[in-house]
């Protein structure tokens, strides 16, 4: 756990981690906000009837015309960022078609945690007047350098980073 008397100064004012925390904070930001867009693509994906989930591409004359469709294919399930979003079951009494279960069933679904990034990020680059008004981060330096090294595989995998 940091303490506030570790304030660093800059040319702005006093904040709570060294700047290369502050960049990983950065990073580890971007990644959660993509697994969240993940988990919202998988959960938009997961709506849809299985017989729904295909793309149709459209088929051209010459002059550039749509004349039809192609025939349908099938749309993959979406990916998800392991770093921050897992797959669990949710016990659910009512499906898509309204149909009401007395004993309830279970369903997939897509939980995205660590929502603490954000809050830190956000107090990691704003800068305070006095050292003794920085909030410490709540997570110690080592806690998010290792889930920055294995936010890193991830994007270096995605090829997003």
């Amino acid at each position: 756990m940091s303490t506030a008397s570790s304030a660093v100064r800059s040319r702005w004012g006093f904040h709570p981690c060294e700047i290369s925390t502050y960049r990983k904070l950065k990073f580890l930001s971007l990644v959660y906000q993509q697994a969240v867009r993940m988990a919202h693509a998988w959960q938009r994906w997961k709506r849809k009837d299985p017989h729904n989930r295909v793309r149709r591409r459209r088929i051209r004359s010459e002059s550039g015309y749509p004349i039809g469709y192609d025939r349908p294919t099938p749309i993959a399930e979406p990916p998800l960022c392991t770093v921050f979003s897992r797959k669990a079951q949710e016990k659910r009494f009512v499906d898509k078609k309204g149909t009401c279960f007395k004993d309830g069933f279970l369903d997939d679904t897509v939980v995205t945690e660590e929502p603490w990034i954000a809050k830190d990020y956000a107090a990691a680059r704003t800068p305070k007047p006095q050292p003794g008004d920085v909030q410490p981060l709540p997570y110690t330096v080592a806690e998010i350098d290792a889930l920055y090294e294995k936010a890193r595989a991830w994007a270096e995998e995605q090829d997003i980073g």
